[in-house]
């Protein structure tokens, strides 16, 4: 079992399919991708270029119908490379680390907003 599977296996936080642009920095770059979902704990980013596991990086994002904007860090804990992908889409599992707590709130109620919705 790939290191894709076996950590969406070991999951303990509830996701949601929440499309939000994304901003993050990699060593040479600044990028932007969509999430393909989202969770208090953490997000997926859909990229062609997933960055190495354990890669750590600021990013920043905003929550629907907010104007805040969400700047954090963030560590891919997993990687689903294009050559892998299969059915699945191609990007990386981001654990948050360091989200503050009004940051959080935000989050927990966009989830909450989602999936009374859904």
């Amino acid at each position: 079992m790939g290191v894709a599977l076996k950590e969406m296996e070991n999951r303990v936080t509830k996701r949601l399919p929440i499309r939000v642009l994304v901003e993050y920095e990699s060593a040479e770059d600044f990028l932007i991708d969509y999430t393909a979902n989202v969770s208090v704990g953490g997000m997926f980013i859909q990229t062609d270029e997933p960055l190495p596991v354990g890669s750590r990086f600021r990013l920043r994002f905003k929550v629907p119908d907010h104007s805040k904007i969400i700047e954090t860090f963030g560590e891919v804990r997993w990687s689903v490379p294009p050559a892998e992908a299969g059915p699945m889409r191609p990007g990386m599992g981001i654990q948050f680390d360091d989200l503050k707590a009004s940051d959080l709130t935000l989050v927990q109620g966009l989830l909450a907003a989602w999936e009374t919705e859904g």
